[in-house]
C-alpha cells in the first residue's frame, strides 16, 4: 500500500514538473535556427590579460543603430594564478520593445549609435530573445580611459511571432535597434 503511494506521489510530481514544458507549443527551435545563422557568435580573449577582449574569431558584427545604449565594463576573473582566466558574463540590459523603444538598464557607461558590437551569445526562450554582445573595439569612459562594452539586447517575443516560427519578424525587430555590418 505504502509502495503504491508512493508511486502515485512520484507520478503526479513529474507530471507537475514537466506538463508545463509539454504546454508549450511554440516553435523557438525555428527561430533559434534562423538567428544562429544570422546572429553567428564571436570568440574574445580572456586568457592573456595584454589582449583581453579582442575579438580573436569574429561572427556576425552589428551597428548600434539606437541613439544610446548603456554598457558595462569588461570584466575577466581568475580564481587563483593556476587556473584559467574567463569572461564574467555581466551585461547591461537594454530592452527593446516590438515598436522599436528602447529602454535601457544601469550601466557603467554609454553606447552612442554607430558603435560596432560582435555578438558573443544568443538565447531564445518562449517570451524573449536575449543578444549578448561586446564592443569590437575599446571605447572612450568619461575618465579618459577606454575600455570594452558588455550589453544584453532583450527583445520580448510575442507569442504569435513565436508560435509561428516567424524568423523574418524577429530578424526585423532585431535590425531596428541592431544592423548587421556589410564590412565586417
Amino acid at each position: 500500500m505504502l509502495k503504491r503511494l508512493m508511486s502515485l506521489v512520484m507520478a503526479f510530481g513529474l507530471s507537475v514538473w514537466l506538463l508545463p514544458g509539454l504546454a508549450y507549443s511554440g516553435d523557438d527551435d525555428a527561430i533559434r535556427r534562423g538567428l544562429q545563422e544570422h546572429l553567428r557568435p564571436s570568440h574574445m580573449e580572456a586568457a592573456n590579460p595584454a589582449l583581453e577582449g579582442y575579438v580573436f574569431k569574429p561572427g556576425a558584427v552589428l551597428v548600434l543603430q539606437a541613439e544610446r545604449a548603456s554598457a558595462k565594463k569588461l570584466r575577466v576573473i581568475q580564481a587563483n594564478t593556476k587556473s584559467p582566466r574567463f569572461h564574467v558574463r555581466d551585461y547591461a540590459e537594454v530592452t527593446v520593445a516590438p515598436d522599436g523603444s528602447v529602454k535601457a538598464g544601469p550601466g557603467g557607461f554609454t553606447l552612442p549609435k554607430g558603435t560596432r558590437l560582435s555578438v558573443l551569445g544568443l538565447k531564445v526562450e518562449k517570451d524573449r530573445v536575449r543578444v549578448f554582445t561586446h564592443t569590437l573595439a575599446p571605447v572612450p569612459l568619461p575618465d579618459g580611459k577606454t575600455a570594452y562594452g558588455c550589453t544584453e539586447f532583450v527583445f520580448p517575443l510575442d507569442a504569435t511571432v513565436r508560435d509561428r516560427g516567424d524568423v523574418a519578424t524577429v530578424t526585423a525587430q532585431i535590425n531596428r535597434v541592431l544592423s548587421l555590418s556589410t564590412n565586417g
